[in-house]
């Protein structure tokens, strides 16, 4: 008799159904600190995003630049003056040099705005000039 009313009166091994209200709490906490890592982390990541998306766009410019230039004849090309070009919010300033031996040096200075002010990254090349071309 003692047994059956061990197992009615909630005590033994099996008799504790359920999480207590400071389990509750607890979890609720831990998740609560989890979500708000997350929801911080995915803010700054947005911002890396787009400013990548930006030094991408300023890398392209300079390199559309030097196949441009590539593809133009070396005594077409004015030599010593600054050029600027503004297109997709870049802005590109590039000089073409003489560097004798028949070479040219192209430097083309790349400016974007960012929400931290402006980043400038400057490219250099030197591009034989062929012979005909």
């Amino acid at each position: 008799m003692n047994r059956d009313r061990a197992r009615h009166d909630g005590v033994g091994p099996r008799a504790r159904r359920g999480v207590t209200l400071i389990e509750l709490l607890v979890a609720m906490s831990i998740l609560s600190i989890g979500l708000m890592a997350i929801a911080g982390v995915s803010g700054s990541i947005t911002r890396s995003l787009g400013e990548s998306r930006n030094e991408t766009l300023a890398a392209t410019a300079a390199m559309a630049r030097f196949e441009k230039v590539a593809g133009t004849q070396c005594s077409s090309l004015t030599l010593g003056s600054v050029t600027e070009v503004t297109s997709r919010n870049v802005t590109e300033r590039y000089i073409v040099t003489d560097e004798g031996n028949n070479t040219r040096r192209i430097i083309d200075s790349v400016s974007w705005k960012t929400r931290r002010g402006t980043r400038v990254a400057a490219f250099t090349t030197l591009m034989p000039c062929r012979p005909g071309a």
